[in-house]
């Protein structure tokens, strides 16, 4: 699943209402917005390191290093179901709502990539098992359905920026919704430059 709909997805489960009596922190919101993006932050390191920095070609970084070490550890680590519900027990042991958050918030993303990922589906049980379950599905390899999985993800955020759109009625929360609709037209639009 793209990045943008984890945090939409986190932000609607997890996020309070302006309206509610108890306001939330910052802190709140950050662990959330934290929590939906870690298990992708190996993804966009091994896009910045090697794409910008050492100018690996798009084909090749998809093709060949991301299955390389050290990323396939650094991403299985981000990706790690065990890990995440240590860090919940840890909040909720120490009382902290932001760690709490954060956890559930990561867990979240790996529980709605589960079946969508194919031949590049992540560890989620490391680091006491490297079993991988390999979805029919994919949400963006077209041989594995992902042309339909894509139409239904974007569909499923239209959903999620709606309800959004009425439970926070600032401009600024408006202007970063608009900016999620429209990264999913970015990404495809970059891929189809990049690599055709």
């Amino acid at each position: 699943m793209n990045t943008p709909t984890h945090l939409l997805i986190s932000v609607v489960a997890l996020a309070k209402s302006p309206d509610d009596p108890v306001h939330p922190s910052r802190g709140h919101y950050a662990g959330i917005l934290m929590g939906a993006l870690v298990p992708d932050l190996a993804i966009f390191a091994m896009f910045g390191w090697e794409r910008l920095i050492r100018g690996v070609s798009e084909v090749a970084l998809w093709r060949d290093v991301y299955w390389q070490e050290p990323w396939q550890t650094v991403v299985a680590i981000g990706n790690s179901a065990p890990l995440y519900a240590f860090v919940l027990l840890a909040g909720i042991l120490y009382r902290s709502h932001v760690i709490i958050v954060f956890s559930l918030s990561a867990l979240l993303h790996l529980l709605f990539d589960f079946p969508v990922h194919h031949n590049d589906a992540h560890p989620h049980f490391w680091p006491f098992s490297d079993w991988r379950f390999v979805s029919p599905v994919s949400y963006w390899d077209n041989a594995h359905y992902g042309g339909i999985i894509s139409v239904l993800e974007i569909a499923f955020a239209v959903v999620l920026v709606t309800i959004l759109w009425r439970r926070f009625r600032t401009p600024r929360i408006h202007a970063c919704l608009t900016v999620a609709l429209i990264s999913y037209l970015a990404v495809p639009i970059y891929f189809t430059l990049m690599i055709h």
